[in-house]
């Protein structure tokens, strides 16, 4: 029986929950994100977690004074993503497939630009798929 979300002793969602909305190249990052927050936030509540625009999107419920110390952390998070491959977690940089100006961006080493504008590999909850 799944819990109640609204109950009181209900865990809050955490980053562990929901990294599978990424790739494995940034679960390292997310991983580091997570203690951080939970050495200030035990209890902290995630809303969402997603890549958007070839970047990573954190949504947290900010406790209340937690001022500018929990967006810190997550704005650090998300830079770091942006120079790190979301498939395989190498260096990277935000471009989009096929390097053309209007396409999909997603944050990617030239290894797996290469074979992501191939359309050779993709994400899908979380595991890169090779598109046999």
């Amino acid at each position: 029986m799944a819990e109640d979300p609204a109950a009181p002793d209900a865990r809050p969602v955490q980053i562990p929950a929901r990294i599978h909305a990424v790739g494995p190249g940034w679960r390292g990052l997310l991983e580091r994100l997570h203690e951080q927050i939970r050495a200030v936030f035990p209890g902290y509540r995630l809303l969402d977690l997603k890549e958007k625009l070839g970047g990573l999107r954190v949504y947290v419920e900010e406790p209340p004074g937690s001022g500018d110390r929990l967006r810190i952390l997550i704005a650090l998070a998300e830079v770091e993503a942006e120079r790190t491959c979301e498939f395989c977690g190498a260096p990277g940089r935000i471009r989009t497939r096929d390097d053309w100006p209007g396409g999909w961006r997603k944050s990617v080493c030239d290894s797996c630009h290469s074979d992501w504008s191939a359309r050779r590999i993709m994400i899908v909850c979380g595991v890169v798929r090779n598109r046999g």
